[in-house]
């Protein structure tokens, strides 16, 4: 069920008919908790992505359920990236310690 409709019509031309969930908001998300991790300053890139997000409601190519379910999927994505990407490190230095 999608929340809401866009009061007006799309103001750019998509390539699809698709917009379930926003790739733009979980992409946007993934990478702002992807590089959060690693150490850059969270808020301006929550800050980004949510922009990002926020864009694509105003630009009308979304609804908010498109990307509220991008920006869920992307941060559970982003988050499991981190921890795969932290875990084999863990295992690289792990083995290169001498026995």
């Amino acid at each position: 069920m999608r929340l809401g409709a866009p009061a007006t019509r799309t103001r750019i031309v998509c390539g699809t008919a698709l917009s379930f969930p926003s790739a733009h908001a979980a992409t946007s998300f993934a990478g702002a908790v992807s590089y959060s991790r690693l150490g850059l300053p969270a808020i301006p890139l929550y800050a980004l992505a949510t922009a990002l997000s926020a864009s694509r409601l105003y630009l009308g190519v979304h609804f908010p359920s498109d990307t509220l379910a991008g920006a869920l999927l992307g941060t559970a994505l982003g988050r499991r990236f981190a921890r795969t990407v932290h875990d084999s490190a863990h295992e690289l230095d792990s083995a290169r310690e001498p026995q």
